[in-house]
């Protein structure tokens, strides 16, 4: 039996200050290094995406737009669309609005898999033009 007087629970204890230390390390970096915005803006975060071989076939011309709100889906023309016919070869820009929950939109991708969806925020013009045919609907 070998007795060097080592203590086991201070082994432990500086495993947790070594890890506690690399922590403090790493959100130092990150608060550092955060990305500056404008303060009349929104903050929004963005991330860059590895495109896959297949989406390179695909030119911004062969995708298709849907608008998704609580009306229901529509087309670029805002006549309305039914999600099942949408054709799943050619990719999907859903635009929803920005009060649109997370969860509708995680629901029509599993409702509709075969979709390849990206999401996009809609625009201030499109959101008048979606609220001027309602009221003309309304009328």
């Amino acid at each position: 039996m070998i007795n060097d007087g080592a203590n086991p629970l201070a082994e432990v204890a500086l495993a947790l200050a070594m890890a506690f230390f690399s922590l403090m390390i790493l959100m130092l970096f990150a608060m550092v290094n955060t990305p500056k915005t404008d303060s009349t803006q929104p903050s929004v975060a963005t991330m860059d995406m590895a495109l896959e071989p297949s989406d390179k076939a695909h030119g911004e011309d062969d995708r298709q737009l849907v608008i998704y709100t609580a009306a229901g889906f529509f087309d670029e023309q805002l006549s309305r669309l039914d999600p099942a016919a949408i054709d799943p070869r050619r990719p999907v820009i859903l635009a929803v609005s920005e009060q649109m929950p997370i969860s509708r939109i995680t629901g029509l991708q599993r409702q509709y898999p075969h979709l390849k969806l990206e999401i996009a925020e809609l625009t201030p013009e499109w959101q008048v033009r979606i609220a001027s045919m309602g009221r003309e609907a309304g009328q």
